[in-house]
């Protein structure tokens, strides 16, 4: 009698079965991951001016400081990151009523941002104040 298996499937299905397990769990690790899904959708990088352009069109989030014409006047971001969508951003933004408002903004790979920001001088116990938008532009 020879030592071979006498149900060759049940090893041919338990080769599958760790297979897919393993796929499953590596797609799952990347389903949340900004970076992997811009460099899997071959995004072109996000630039400062682009993201600058968008920010411009947002309104005054403070209380008491919105209404026309209470766009923002001046907008300049900067990143240290070398990745496409180049997230995190700094941006400081000046609306027509000082203070300035400096942001922490996070480019999405649908190229939608959100940034969470406080007025300058306000120290960490500022309110929170968060701008949002939809689409930074290619550059």
């Amino acid at each position: 009698m020879s030592g071979a298996p006498r149900r060759p499937w049940l090893l041919l299905a338990l080769i599958l079965a760790v297979g897919l397990a393993g796929a499953a769990l590596a797609l799952r690790s990347h389903e949340g991951n900004t970076q992997f899904v811009a460099r899997q959708q071959g995004l072109l990088p996000v630039s400062s001016a682009a993201l600058e352009r968008l920010i411009l069109t947002t309104s005054d989030p403070r209380p008491g400081y919105g209404g026309p014409p209470a766009r923002a006047l001046h907008v300049r971001c900067t990143t240290a990151s070398a990745t496409a969508l180049g997230s995190p951003w700094s941006c400081m933004v000046r609306y027509p009523r000082l203070p300035r408002v400096g942001y922490r903004v996070v480019v999405h790979a649908d190229r939608s941002i959100y940034g969470i920001g406080r007025p300058e001088g306000a120290g960490e116990h500022g309110t929170a104040l968060s701008v949002r938008g939809c689409c930074v532009n290619a550059p």
